[in-house]
């Protein structure tokens, strides 16, 4: 209507001015409320000094009604003097969405924005019809085909209107059924096993696998062509894909027409280009073999792996053009990489952000990317996991921005997420093993920024009252060697832990460093002073002959040497690498009551089952003894196996030895091994502290010195206890809160089960 009008004034113009073209000594501007005078003028294509004549006429007024300010433009003479008459379009003075839930306010008003239909913006009802249809045509990606959008628009004073956008989403149609035509290779049932998106099992109450969407939808084909390629199909097509709807809109059904095409193997491999490396050098990263049935994931793995070397020396912006050549006829793909390394690129400058308290000095300490250096790609993957592993971080992320105007040099911009590195607790918590606990902490993990670690704690359970002050200088040396004191007291009512009746009291203090000799390897050396007091109320055979030897109190001066090597990407929830520990302490003669040694070596693998699943994989072995002629391990040093912490689903302390009143005593030989599965129970922020796990645990304890105990037996795996169960972990604000299911899988008579386990705050 609004066009039917301009085009009438348009042709009335041309018809009245053919005889009354003039020159122009004035203009002036009517009707504006709004806009200012400047605008109208600006958009204006007349001046002072013009001739107007019709065709500038029907010009002018075009492109005045293109701004989409004005309902209606007319120009008047007066005359020497231009009167622009307009009448202004009112103003949108807010927008609000009603009955929206699956698509939020924000992206909504976005796309009414980008549209034109903004808060603050010219109305144009003609524009609001059709972003009603384009936002229905968003519900329809979404599944939602039964949606209905209606807009109100009320007058305010000045000129203005209010818009109410009232969306009725109804209910998302369901996929019922995807059929598949053209595949001769793989059954249909194959081929929606592909899919993340189909018709729902009966069962799973609770899934979202039926639910539709474009989105959804064009991964499920991505995903199918990779099936395909990584099979051997390298010419697959989809030829169309059909989405058909009920009448109802509440079941879609889709239907995928694929060409599969030929198999095909794999015939020659050629490296070309400029490989930078000796050829075989990238033919060792090669993950194609000729014979074998040609597979477009190995290839993808190929060319990153090339990149990755190349990005080693520099060359962080290589490209590795893999070209297949298809023999269709022999059924043989043939293939070039192509290697073009690019220039080699050098870092100008690392930049860090968002470390509002770890100092920036400490954060470049962990970096093995240095500035004027070139960029490498392993370097910078190895300073992101550095920074992972020093727990002050949530999230880490380095990224290489070319320095405008160049094409050689990169910046490195490191941006970091602090977690809170500092605790208060004071709480009062429960675990199964260990009955009510009771903690208060003071922890710093980054002692002004330095990454420095101070930590006090007291903490009491049913068996323990500890008390421990600690001190853990980072970079005490310009080698990078740290420096730790602590001071420890333990008083253990073991007949409270479920073990033989006794009480032992334990005083410590000890200094030590801790001696990097690589990325991933620390040496340590500690030093400890060792009071031990013991007290028996009815002693068993083995206490009386214990303290006939050493009586009840006891000192040492302990040597403490431990190798570390720890590759894991980060220190909470790791997805990848490796934690090895090897220790041995020493009780030094001469000097110590009681002559003995400790040792221990503990390694936990991560494996990356896929984006959210973590295989866990733990291990340990420990061993211990006495060097003096005729002695043995002290009792209140051995190794105790079963609880939560070791082997779930029996109870803490449990396994191995007991005494002749059917307590245990543990013994000088353990070995634990696990293997869990963990995976998030939610993707957002809060997925990043709790984790769920299934698991199979492992464990033992024997002692090999005592005679009269049992379970002196030859160490055999027979006589390992298993269970299997459920896990949770959650790092809750007053600390771990630990939950497991367990059951034993091999348990014998003798044996003390607990199936459901856990802890609250925490632990020590």
């Amino acid at each position: 209507m609004m066009r039917l009008r301009l085009a009438a004034f348009v042709l009335l113009l041309t018809i009245v001015s053919a005889a009354q073209a003039f020159t122009i000594e004035q203009i002036r501007i009517r009707g504006l409320d709004r806009i200012a005078e400047g605008t109208v003028l600006n958009y204006l294509p007349l001046e002072v000094g013009d001739e107007l004549d019709a065709r500038r006429s029907a010009d002018s007024v075009e492109a005045l009604f293109d701004t989409g300010f004005f309902d209606d433009v007319s120009l008047l003479r007066d005359e020497a003097t231009l009167i622009v008459e307009v009448d202004e379009r009112p103003a949108i003075a807010q927008i609000d969405f009603i009955g929206n839930s699956q698509i939020d306010n924000d992206r909504l008003r976005e796309g009414l924005t980008g549209a034109g239909l903004g808060e603050g913006q010219s109305f144009d009802r003609p524009l609001l019809a059709r972003i009603e249809r384009e936002l229905e045509q968003q519900y329809f990606a979404l599944g939602y085909y039964d949606v209905d959008i209606e807009s109100t628009v009320s007058p305010l004073p000045r000129n203005r209107v209010s818009l109410r956008v009232d969306v009725e989403e109804g209910e998302p149609a369901s996929v019922q059924g995807i059929r598949f035509i053209g595949n001769r290779g793989f059954d249909a049932d194959r081929l929606r096993d592909v899919f993340e998106m189909g018709a729902k099992p009966w069962w799973a109450v609770l899934s979202q696998r039926d639910k539709y969407s474009r989105q959804r939808l064009s991964g499920d084909l991505q995903r199918l062509r990779a099936f395909y390629r990584d099979r051997g199909y390298a010419d697959l097509s989809i030829d169309s894909t059909q989405v058909t709807i009920s009448p109802d809109r509440q079941r879609i059904n889709i239907t995928v027409n694929l060409d599969e095409g030929q198999q095909y193997t794999v015939g020659d491999i050629e490296l070309a280009g400029n490989l930078i490396y000796p050829e075989e050098t990238l033919r060792d990263l090669i993950e194609i073999d000729s014979g074998a049935i040609y597979n477009q994931r190995n290839i993808s793995r190929t060319v990153e792996a090339i990149q990755d070397k190349l990005g080693e020396r520099g060359y962080a912006f290589a490209r590795v053009n893999p070209v297949p050549d298809l023999r269709a006829a022999e059924r043989i793909v043939d293939m070039t990489l192509f290697v073009d390394p690019a220039e080699r690129v050098y870092v100008r400058r690392i930049r860090i952000s968002g470390n509002e308290s770890t100092r920036d000095d400490v954060i470049r300490g962990e970096l093995r990317q240095y500035e004027g250096t070139w960029l490498s790609t392993s370097d910078l993957s190895d300073s992101e996991s550095r920074l992972g592993r020093l727990g002050f971080f949530s999230d880490v992320s380095i990224d290489t921005p070319r320095v405008p105007g160049t094409t050689d040099q990169v910046d490195v911009e490191v941006d970091t997420t602090e977690r809170l590195s500092g605790s208060l607790r004071a709480g009062v918590g429960f675990g199964s093993d260990q009955g009510l606990l009771l903690n208060l902490g003071i922890q710093q993990d980054n002692v002004f920024g330095t990454g420095d670690r101070a930590e006090f704690v007291a903490n009491s359970d049913d068996a323990d009252t500890v008390y421990r002050l600690s001190y853990l200088e980072r970079n005490h040396t310009m080698s990078g060697i740290d420096r730790r004191y602590a001071l420890s007291f333990r008083d253990r009512d073991a007949d409270e832990a479920d073990l033989a009746d006794y009480g032992v009291k334990t005083a410590r203090g000890s200094y030590g460093y801790r001696i990097p000799v690589s990325d991933t390897d620390r040496l340590g050396a500690d030093v400890t002073f060792e009071d031990v007091s013991l007290d028996f109320a009815d002693p068993t055979d083995f206490q009386e002959d214990f303290q006939a030897r050493n009586g009840t109190s006891n000192r040492a001066i302990l040597t403490d040497l431990s190798w570390t090597r720890d590759s894991r990407d980060t220190a909470i929830f790791p997805t990848s690498g490796a934690r090895q520990r090897l220790g041995l302490a020493v009780a030094l003669p001469q000097v110590s009551d009681i002559e003995y040694y400790r040792f221990s070596y503990e390694q936990s693998r991560y494996l990356a089952i896929s984006e959210r699943f973590t295989l866990v994989l733990d291990g340990t072995l420990s061993y211990g003894n006495a060097y003096g002629a005729g002695e043995r391990l002290p009792f209140y040093e051995n190794f105790f196996a079963g609880g939560i912490r070791t082997v779930r689903g029996f109870e803490a302390n449990s396994l191995g030895p007991r005494d002749e009143n059917d307590d245990p005593t543990g013994g000088n030989l353990r070995a634990l091994g696990r293997a869990e599965i963990r995976f998030p129970l939610a993707e957002d922020e809060d997925g990043n502290n709790l984790r769920f796990a299934t698991f199979v645990d492992a464990g033992q304890v024997w002692d090999r010195e005592r005679d009269s105990l049992d379970y002196k037996s030859d160490i055999a795996f027979s006589g390992m206890r298993f269970s299997a169960g459920l896990g949770l972990v959650y790092y809750s604000p007053i600390g771990p809160f630990t939950v497991s299911v367990a059951e034993p899988l091999n348990e014998k008579d003798r044996d003390d089960t607990q199936r459901f386990q856990f802890t609250i705050g925490a632990s020590f």
